[in-house]
């Protein structure tokens, strides 16, 4: 639970500058939790897979941002997968326009 906390106020320090880059950081600091720790802190994933000795939890994120009268509305989307191993986060992979931190 230390470690929880440990990981919520890391979060919060690295919510400055929203970039790829910081989003990449803040991944970095789930990985050698726990998978309970990790719904814990990010809910129910969207999707589970597994295979062997390894699961793969992840998470979806959309937003549709207004456009100006006459424009097209523009959707973003972030998708992030945990790979976890004996029940450890072990890395993680992301893919979107909006996974920025």
């Amino acid at each position: 639970m230390k470690r929880t906390l440990i990981l919520l106020i890391a979060a919060v320090a690295l919510s400055g500058c929203a970039t790829t880059s910081g989003y990449e950081k803040k991944l970095a600091l789930f990985n050698g939790i726990s998978e309970s720790d990790l719904i814990m802190l990010l809910g129910t994933p969207h999707q589970v897979y597994e295979t062997g000795d390894r699961k793969f939890l992840t998470y979806s994120r959309f937003v549709t941002v207004p456009a100006a009268q006459g424009s097209i509305e523009n959707t973003k989307s972030c998708q992030t997968t945990f790979e976890v191993e004996k029940g450890i986060v072990i890395g993680s992979t992301w893919k979107g326009n909006a996974c920025k931190a």
